[in-house]
């Protein structure tokens, strides 16, 4: 009876230790838990200064979402182009947003371009993307985030359930896009 109970107790140490290795292997193969992505360098400092002749009330609430979202730096507007951090224009392709990435050094202005003839609510939620880039951070790749390469005309990203335009204006951040800024300045 003994060697019956002695080759039970091997037979669930064995499995255990299958059960363990198994459970490690899971966790190593899992998905991060968190999909953003850090492009560009991060800025000096905890202020970044900008000058916006496009769309400059929707640049402001942009950079209010960001600012609100306290990521360990802040977006202070300027009255001077030539002192501003990076300058916000027209340039972009209709309703869309192009920006340079991250911290470019400390003798080159950035810059983010916006596109001409949209709703402004709209130009809100890109200017809170294009803003995303100029903090360092690049698309998103799979998960619903503001940093996600594209949007549907509700303001909905590529990797979210559809929401109205009014649901995003009052949720333009996401969890993953705050991490991201979070890492880079918190």
């Amino acid at each position: 009876m003994a060697a019956i109970h002695e080759a039970a107790a091997a037979v669930l140490r064995r499995s255990r230790s299958l059960a363990l290795a198994t459970a490690t292997v899971f966790a190593v193969a899992a998905p991060a838990a968190h999909a953003y992505q850090l492009e560009g360098p991060r800025w000096p400092g905890t202020t970044i200064t900008y000058y916006a002749s496009a769309y400059r009330k929707a640049t402001v609430l942009g950079a209010n979402n960001w600012n609100n979202a306290n990521v360990g730096v802040q977006f202070v507007r300027t009255s001077s182009k030539q002192a501003a951090d990076f300058v916000v224009t027209y340039g972009a392709p209709q309703c869309e947003g192009e920006s340079l990435v991250g911290y470019q050094g400390p003798f080159t202005q950035s810059w983010t371009h916006l596109g001409r003839g949209c709703d402004r609510n709209f130009m809100i939620l890109t200017a809170t993307h294009e803003l995303g880039h100029i903090l360092g951070l690049g698309h998103t790749k799979h998960r619903c985030a503001r940093m996600d390469s594209s949007v549907d005309l509700s303001g909905t990203p590529s990797h979210c359930s559809h929401h109205s335009l009014s649901y995003w204006l009052k949720h333009p951040l996401l969890p993953d896009d705050i991490r991201g800024a979070r890492k880079l300045y918190g």
